[in-house]
């Protein structure tokens, strides 16, 4: 057997196990009975945009934002609000507000976006949700990631159902942490959720089960193609340095 036969049989079973760890078994059948081309059409539906999703919250991180985006471009988006006062440019500005920290300005240009037609926006509760929770400001954080899990009842679960918990989990309502993390454990592409979860239970002294999922984020990492490693490196260092 050919080297490539058997890479592309270690392929096609790391893609189905993903497919069934992440609640999408539907896929099972066209990644096995389609090798090759079933895993490549995985790849790109559903692996790869799981890996970037998670850059809707992480672009939106207190001071990241702003190194990434010079203030000319914030610049720009004011003035170009001020020419064309349209939805659209004051949701961009909004983003860039918050990249530079301005989180009471994208508050205010968000809430004005979401008013008639835009009130149930998804993208404009998803800034807002951000929003709110980078400044802190967790009540109001909690009170939109609850209307946005409202609006899409049954979708797989996502960074927001992560920064959900992560909300619970800051405000001190530590059951409900545990549950949300559990859930969104179970189906989220990468190891952050992992990690979170476990960490919060070495915390509350349930080290056995934090663990055991520490363990399953090293056998993830030494099972992944080194892109997903790369990609979860954080998340694997901390598991290595946590784990008993």
């Amino acid at each position: 057997m050919s080297i490539l036969v058997v890479l592309e049989v270690l392929i096609q079973i790391y893609f189905a196990v993903h497919a069934v760890r992440t609640g999408r078994e539907r896929w099972l059948w066209i990644i096995i009975l389609l090798p090759g081309i079933g895993s490549l059409v995985y790849f790109f539906a559903e692996y790869v945009p799981d890996l970037q999703g998670s850059y809707k919250v992480q672009k939106f991180s207190s001071g990241v934002g702003n190194r990434l985006n010079p203030t000319k471009r914030l610049r720009h988006l004011e003035d170009q609000l001020e020419l064309a006062p349209s939805v659209k440019n004051k949701k961009l500005l909004a983003e860039e507000y918050v990249n530079h920290g301005m989180f009471d300005k994208a508050i205010s240009l968000y809430r004005d976006c979401m008013q008639s037609l835009y009130e149930n926006d998804i993208s404009m509760i998803e800034g807002l949700c951000c929003a709110y929770y980078f400044k802190k400001d967790l009540s109001n954080a909690k009170k939109y990631l609850t209307k946005l899990r409202e609006l899409r009842p049954g979708e797989k679960r996502d960074e927001f159902d992560l920064l959900y918990a992560r909300t619970l989990e800051d405000t001190g309502e530590t059951d409900g942490a545990l549950k949300s993390y559990s859930e969104v454990a179970n189906s989220f592409s990468g190891e952050e959720a992992r990690c979170r979860y476990a960490l919060l239970l070495k915390k509350l002294g349930r080290t056995e089960e934090a663990d055991e999922l520490f363990d399953m984020i090293l056998k993830n990492a030494r099972l992944s193609p080194k892109f997903y490693v790369k990609a979860q490196k954080k998340w694997i260092n901390i598991a290595k340095n946590e784990k008993r």
